[in-house]
Parts: structure tokens; sequence; C-alpha cells
């Protein structure tokens, strides 16, 4: 009997060895199932994902390029304000040389006016003493004898 027995344990431990290798296979199957799944929705989520990534850095590229074009164009337009500024220093130091140059032609304009004023005075002085000394002459060349002299209080031909 014992060999029976020993037959039935072994052919009772082979068909729980079978079931449990069934049922393992079975749970295998049915986790390489699931791992399936898992891995084609983890597939599905990284497409999705650099999808989103490759749009993000196509939209990261548009935004670069367009600052790029941005600063760019800030550059340009500082260099045109640059320039603009050294273009009205020079004109503001032109219009100070300017102005400086129109003060000092009114200085010499007023300084010739007055100059000429001081010498106009000094001719109209001149002239009115060359009237005065004029009719002084004249007066004295009136008062003076003609050439018939009668004499003097002194002289011999006043004998009478």
């Amino acid at each position: 009997m014992e060999p029976c027995n020993t037959e039935k344990t072994i052919f009772n431990k082979y068909k729980d060895t079978q079931d449990k290798i069934k049922n393992s296979f079975s749970h295998i199957r049915t986790d390489l199932k699931e791992m399936d799944k898992r891995i084609e929705t983890m597939r599905d989520y990284i497409k999705k994902e650099d999808k989103k990534n490759k749009y993000a850095r196509k939209q990261d590229k548009k935004i670069r390029e367009e600052f790029r074009r941005d600063v760019d164009e800030f550059t340009t337009k500082i260099t045109q304000l640059k320039i603009a500024l050294s273009t009205v220093n020079s004109l503001k130091s032109e219009y100070v040389i300017r102005k400086d140059l129109a003060q000092i032609e009114d200085k010499i304009k007023t300084s010739f006016k007055n100059e000429l004023d001081r010498y106009k005075d000094k001719v109209e002085n001149q002239k009115t003493t060359i009237k005065d000394l004029e009719k002084r002459l004249k007066k004295l060349e009136k008062d003076l004898p003609t050439e018939k002299k009668i004499g003097s209080w002194f002289s011999k031909n006043n004998n009478p």
C-alpha cells in the first residue's frame, strides 16, 4: 500500500504542481496583459508629452526668435537714438556758437555805433567850433581898418 500511497501522493503533488503551474501561467498572462496595458498607456502618455514638448520647443523657438528680433530692433533704435542725440548735441553746440557769435556781432555793432556816435559828436562839436571861429574871424575882419589909415595916437601924421 505504501507504494500506492506514494504514487498517489506523488500524483497529487504532480497535479497540485500542474495546477500551480497553470495558475502561475494564468497569473503571468494576466500580469503580462496588465503590463501591456500599462506600457501602452505609458507610450500614449509619453507620445502626448513628447508632442507637448515639441510644441513647447517650437513655441520657445518662436519666442526666442521674436525676442532676438525685438532685441535687434531695440539695438537699432538705441543706435538711432544715440546718433540723434549726438546730432542734437552738435546742433546745440552750433546753436550756442551761433548765439555767441550773434552776441559778439551785436557787441561789435554796438561798439561801432557808439564810436560813430562819438565821432559824429566830435565832428559836430568841431563844426560848431569852426563856425564860431569863422564868425569871430569875420567879426575881426569887419573890425579891422582898411588901407586908409588915419593914424594912431602915437604916429607923426596925426598932427593937425
